[in-house]
C-alpha cells in the first residue's frame, strides 16, 4: 500500500529485466556540483554475449559534452530524443566489448514545498541536484542504459565533503578526503535501473546474520534510528521464513529531503516528517521490505500487468492485520470491498491485468485493493499449505527473473492440484466485479428441525466463485460453502433452533460490489466525485476561502465550482455531490446527520465529545440531502492558521466517515454504522410455516 492511512501513496519503483541476451557491467563514476545542479561522469561499460550491429543507449536530453569510445579509441555516434546509437564495425562486434561513455548535465527538477495532492508519489520530480540533497530516480537520464539489457553496477559518487550516496546493492564504504566524500557500491545482481539518493546522512547499521540492516537518516531525524533497525530486522525475519532468504546484502531506510515514498531494491526512500509519523514502523516499512521478495527480487513481467503491488499488499498490509486479530482482517478486507464500490465508477474501471502502476485513487484501488483480494481468493481456493507453499516455489524458480501472472497461476494450479484457467481468467481480464443478493427466503418447521431455503441472485457480469453462507440459530452458527455461477443459485440449511439471522458472506472473503446500504458515506466518496458544488457558507470568514481550494486540491476533485450560500439555488445542488465549507445559515442545505454528531454555532459535539476552541475542524460525509444517488461533505475549519494544514491532510482518510481536529492533530475520525445489507436476512418478523410432524 502503498503507505498507508495519512501517508502519500507510494509507487513501487520496480527494476526489471528485460528478456535479452545482452548483459552489461557498468564501472560509473560521477561527481555532483549542488550549487549549480550539475553532474558529470564516465560510464565504463562491459557489453557481454551477442549483439546486433547497433547498440542503443538511453540516456537525458539534456546532457552535454558527450563523447563515446569503443575499447578504448574515439568511436561515431548519433544522439537524438535521449538516444545514443553506435554502429560497430565488424571488427568490433565480437563476445565483450568496451564501451565508455563520458557525459556531463544539469538536473534541477523543482521540488514541492508543501505538495497538496499525493497521488504522483514523486510530485513529477525524477532528477534533481541541489544543496539541500540530490534525487536521481532510475529511468530519468543521469547515466546511460543500454537498452535491453541486464546490468550490473560499480558505482563511485563524489560529492562535497559530508555528502552521503546510497543506491541499491551493498556499500563498499564511504571516505572523505581533500574536501570531497565518496560513496562506492557494489549492485551484483541484474537490475535495468539505478535510483540515487545523496544527502549528509549519517549512517547507522545492525547486522540480521548475513544480511546489514541500515538508516541513512538526517541529523535532525537520528533518534529514529534504532527503532527502524529493530523494525527492519524483524521485518527481514518474518518475510524470510514465509518465502525464503533475503535477496539483497542490505535493506535501507534512507530520508529524502522531501516528502516521497518509494520503494526500490534493497532500500526504501521516505521524506522525513513521513518518517516521524509512528505508524509507518508498524505498516508502510513492512511493506517496502516484502517488496524486496516480490517486484524486486521477483521482477514483474508487465506485457500481463503488475501484479506485485497485489501480492505485497496482501502479504504485507493485510498481513499484519490478519495477525492482530480476525476481526482486524476482516474490516480490512471489507474496507478493500468500500474502496472498490466507491471510487471505481463504471466509465473509470479497467481490468486488472490492464494495472501496470498507481497514478490516481482509481489505478490504486484496483492494482493494490482488487488484486489483493484476488490473492485471497486464491488462498481460499488452493488452501493454507498450498498458497503459501507456491509462494516459496515461486520466490525459489523465479529470483531475478520477469514473472507474469501466468507463471503464478502455475504455481498455484501445481500446489492447489487443480485447475485456474476461469479463476484468474475472470478476475484477472473482466473489469467490475459479481454483484449478488440473498433473495426469496423460507422458513419451515418439520419431524423437530428449521429448514431455511432460498437463492442467491446475481446481476450481471455474472461470475463463478464459491461464498460461505452462515446461519445463526439459537447458540449455533452453521456455516457452509456453496459454488456461485448463473443468474440464480438455490441453497438449503438445516438447525436444531429457530433461525435468528443468514448471512452470505459474512467475513468479505469474495471480491464483490457493495450495494449503497453497505457502504457508509466517507473521505473517499468525495474523492471519487464526477461533479462537486463547493458552496461557501455565508458565515465564513473571507480568509478561509483558501483551505476550501486547498481541500478540493488535495482531494484530486477535478469538476468543481464555488459558489456563495447567499447565491446558491436548490436546483443547483440535485445533480451534484456537495462540499459545504463552513456551517451554512441555511439549514436546508445540511445533510442528516447521525445521533453522533451535532452542530451548534460555533461548536460541535462528536461521540459525546465537545469541540469549541477556535483550532478545532471537522470534516463529515453524510447522504445528500436532495439525492439519495449523491453524497454531501461539510467541512468545519479552525479559524486560525492552521486551516489550510488541516485541509491538507484530509485526503489520506479516505475510509473515513467522519474527522475532527484540535490544533491539527487529528483527535477522532469513524465510520457511521452500516444499518442493512441486502446479503442478510433477519428471520424476526417472518412467519413460520409448521409442516407438522
Amino acid at each position: 500500500h502503498i503507505l498507508t492511512g495519512y501517508l502519500l501513496g507510494i509507487l513501487v519503483f520496480t527494476t526489471v529485466c528485460q528478456a535479452s541476451g545482452l548483459r552489461a557491467q557498468h564501472n560509473l563514476q560521477i561527481e555532483l556540483f549542488p550549487a549549480t545542479g550539475r553532474l558529470t561522469g564516465i560510464d565504463e561499460i562491459t557489453v557481454k554475449s551477442a549483439f546486433d550491429r547497433v547498440l542503443e543507449f538511453h540516456i537525458a536530453e539534456r546532457v552535454s559534452q558527450l563523447k563515446v569510445a569503443v575499447n578504448n579509441q574515439p568511436h561515431n555516434f548519433s544522439f537524438e530524443n535521449g538516444r545514443i546509437k553506435l554502429t560497430l564495425e565488424p571488427q568490433e562486434q565480437s563476445t565483450e566489448l568496451l564501451v565508455t561513455i563520458y557525459y556531463a548535465a544539469i538536473f534541477d527538477d523543482p521540488v514541492p514545498v508543501r505538495p497538496v495532492n499525493a497521488d504522483n508519489p514523486g510530485y513529477g520530480v525524477t532528477a534533481t541536484i541541489s544543496e539541500k540533497g540530490s534525487f536521481l530516480l532510475a529511468g530519468a537520464g543521469w547515466y546511460p542504459e543500454l537498452s535491453g539489457s541486464q546490468a550490473t553496477y560499480r558505482l563511485k559518487v563524489s560529492a562535497p565533503a559530508g555528502l552521503v550516496a546510497v543506491t541499491a546493492g551493498r556499500s563498499l564504504g564511504h571516505k572523505t578526503d581533500r574536501g570531497q566524500t565518496e560513496s562506492t557500491w557494489m549492485v551484483d545482481y541484474p537490475v535495468e535501473g539505478l535510483s540515487l539518493s545523496v544527502a549528509r546522512y549519517v549512517v547507522e547499521e545492525k547486522s540480521v546474520g548475513t544480511v546489514t540492516a541500515a538508516t541513512y537518516l538526517l541529523p535532525h531525524n537520528q533518534d529514529l534510528a534504532q527503532s527502524y533497525l529493530e523494525a527492519t530486522a524483524g521485518y527481514i525475519e518474518l518475510f524470510s521464513d514465509l518465502f525464503g532468504p533475503y535477496p539483497f546484502q542490505k535493506f535501507a531506510v534512507v530520508e529524502n529531503f522531501f516528502p516521497t515514498g518509494f520503494g526500490f531494491p534493497s532500500y526504501t526512500l521516505i521524506g522525513g516528517r513521513v518518517l516521524r509519523l509512528p505508524f509507518i514502523i508498524h505498516t508502510s516499512l513492512g511493506h517496502e521490505i516484502a517488496h524486496c521478495w516480490w517486484g524486486n527480487g521477483v521482477y514483474v513481467d508487465y506485457a500481463e500487468g503488475n501484479w506485485s503491488e497485489a501480492l505485497t499488499t496482501y502479504v504485507a498490509d493485510y498481513l499484519f492485520k490478519e495477525m492482530k486479530s480476525p476481526k482486524a482482517g476482516l474490516d480490512y478486507r471489507r474496507q478493500w470491498l468500500r474502496n472498490f464500490s466507491t471510487l471505481v465508477r463504471p466509465d473509470k474501471d479497467f481490468p486488472l491485468d490492464q494495472f501496470i502502476s498507481r497514478y490516481d485513487p482509481v489505478s490504486k484501488t484496483i492494482g493494490y485493493d482488487k488484486g489483493a483480494m484476488v490473492f485471497h481468493m486464491i488462498r481460499h481456493k488452493v488452501g493454507e499449505e498450498a498458497f503459501w507453499k507456491a509462494l516459496r516455489d515461486i520466490y525459489r524458480n523465479r529470483l531475478f527473473q520477469k514473472t507474469s501472472w501466468s507463471d503464478l497461476q502455475r504455481a498455484f494450479e501445481a500446489r492447489g492440484q487443480c485447475s485456474l484457467e476461469e479463476f484468474f481468467d475472470q478476475w484477472l481480464h473482466h473489469r467490475s466485479a459479481p454483484r449478488f443478493f440473498v433473495d426469496g427466503v423460507q422458513l419451515n418447521y418439520s419431524a423437530g428441525k428449521w429448514k431455511v431455503e432460498g437463492q442467491i441472485v446475481q446481476k450481471d457480469p455474472r461470475y463463478t466463485f464459491s461464498i460461505d453462507l452462515a446461519l445463526e440459530a439459537g447458540d449455533q452458527r452453521i456455516t457452509r460453502e456453496i459454488d456461485i455461477a448463473g443468474e440464480t443459485t438455490a441453497f438449503e440449511m438445516i438447525s436444531s433452533e429457530r433461525p435468528r439471522r443468514l448471512s452470505a458472506d459474512p467475513a468479505y472473503d469474495t471480491m464483490r460490489l457493495l450495494s449503497a446500504s453497505e457502504i457508509p458515506p466517507a473521505v473517499n466518496n468525495i474523492k471519487g466525485a464526477a461533479s462537486v458544488q463547493i458552496v461557501l457558507s455565508d458565515q465564513l470568514h473571507p480568509d478561509l476561502k483558501k483551505a476550501g481550494e486547498t481541500l478540493a486540491l488535495s482531494l484530486g476533485l477535478k469538476n468543481y465550482q464555488f459558489i456563495p450560500e447567499s447565491e446558491v439555488q436548490r436546483n443547483q445542488l440535485i445533480e451534484k455531490d456537495i462540499l459545504l465549507i463552513g456551517q451554512p445559515a441555511q439549514k436546508d442545505l445540511l445533510p442528516a446527520m447521525p445521533d453522533q454528531v451535532s452542530l451548534q454555532p460555533g461548536s460541535f459535539r462528536l461521540n459525546n465529545a465537545l469541540y469549541n476552541k477556535p483550532s478545532d475542524a471537522f470534516f463529515g460525509v453524510f447522504h445528500h440531502p436532495f439525492n439519495a444517488d449523491r453524497i454531501a461533505a461539510l467541512f468545519i475549519p479552525p479559524s486560525n492558521r492552521l486551516a489550510d494544514s488541516v485541509a491538507r491532510k484530509i485526503t489520506h482518510y479516505g475510509k473515513y466517515s467522519y474527522l475532527a481536529f484540535r490544533s491539527g492533530k487529528n483527535k477522532a475520525k469513524g465510520v457511521w454504522p452500516v444499518e442493512k445489507s441486502p446479503l442478510v436476512y433477519d428471520f424476526s418478523e417472518q412467519k413460520t410455516e409448521d409442516r407438522g410432524s
